[in-house]
């Protein structure tokens, strides 16, 4: 494969390989969750992931590895959790209210649409994983199953907020598809966007997480892509809130345990023995947590 690939969130740059991943380690990884995956990796002994000169985004390539609705179907029926309520739900929920039009694109089984729906909001979704939508349909939400291109041709400037929450990583037209997104959005309005923590939560730290990994994951965002979509959108950022690492220590410090070197992982396991809650206090104070929730503007 190429060492350089065009961004495909932005286009006038070009985009570096830095690393690669054998696909039968990932197809390995997917089948002991009960998932085959082998069919997005045929031929493929390898896939790369890019990361873009402009704005830092990463990105595996190519883009034919990434899952389709039947694979979220599956993923969906193996995983009971796989749609609930976040955390990013529950911290821009509050921002909301009455006066509202809002959109969520990726409602999966309408978590976050219950919740609106309870605080009497006027709220629709786009979805396309079949299982979800007729949850969605059994619990009387509006939603749509439709791209975001298709949906917004007969929905300009329609709604106040727009959001996606744990979508964005999905996506491989990232261009396209939070252009679309802003042309239902109202002048004034807010684009909210919730993805996972790439750095160093995810994937600095655990390479090999297996859902964020492709066919699950297209891409890895962190705190500068996300900044760096003000750049490249009509559209000003107005806060960028991280996930507490609380929440999820006791997931995060084996697996930077298990990643780190010899020399610093002998530190602080000693540590982690002698005061425990002093290194858990000293931890989530300096590093963030598992999500990112940035919250964005578009102008009058």
């Amino acid at each position: 494969m190429s060492k350089t690939v065009p961004s495909p969130l932005k286009f006038d740059a070009l985009s570096d390989k830095i690393e690669s991943f054998e696909t039968q380690k990932i197809c390995s990884a997917y089948k002991a969750m009960g998932i085959d995956v082998s069919r997005y990796f045929k031929d493929l002994k390898k896939i790369e992931l890019f990361q873009c000169r402009g704005t830092g985004y990463k990105f595996y390539y190519p883009f034919s590895i990434i899952g389709d609705a039947e694979f979220y179907k599956e993923l969906s029926l193996k995983r009971d959790n796989y749609y609930s309520t976040r955390w990013e739900h529950l911290q821009i929920l509050p921002s909301l209210n009455t006066t509202q039009k809002i959109l969520e694109i990726g409602s999966g089984f309408g978590v976050f649409l219950s919740l609106l729906k309870s605080k009497g909001i006027i709220a629709e979704g786009i979805e396309l994983n079949p299982i979800a939508l007729n949850n969605c349909k059994e619990q009387q939400l509006k939603v749509h199953n439709q791209l975001i291109e298709d949906f917004v041709k007969d929905s300009v400037e329609q709604f106040d907020v727009v959001c996606y929450f744990q979508v964005l990583e999905h996506i491989t037209n990232i261009y396209d598809f939070i252009s679309n997104s802003l042309l239902a959005l109202k002048p004034g309005g807010r684009l909210i966007i919730g993805v996972p923590n790439n750095n160093p939560y995810l994937f600095i730290n655990d390479k090999f997480h297996t859902l964020n990994l492709p066919p699950h994951h297209a891409g890895l965002w962190d705190k500068n892509s996300l900044k760096s979509l003000e750049k490249i959108f009509n559209i000003s950022l107005d806060s960028l809130t991280f996930e507490p690492l609380e929440k999820t220590y006791n997931q995060f410090l084996p697996t930077y345990l298990a990643n780190t070197n010899a020399i610093n992982a002998f530190l602080i396991k000693s540590f982690n023995k002698i005061a425990p809650r002093l290194l858990k206090r000293v931890v989530c104070r300096f590093v963030n947590g598992r999500n990112i929730l940035a919250v964005y503007t578009k102008p009058l």
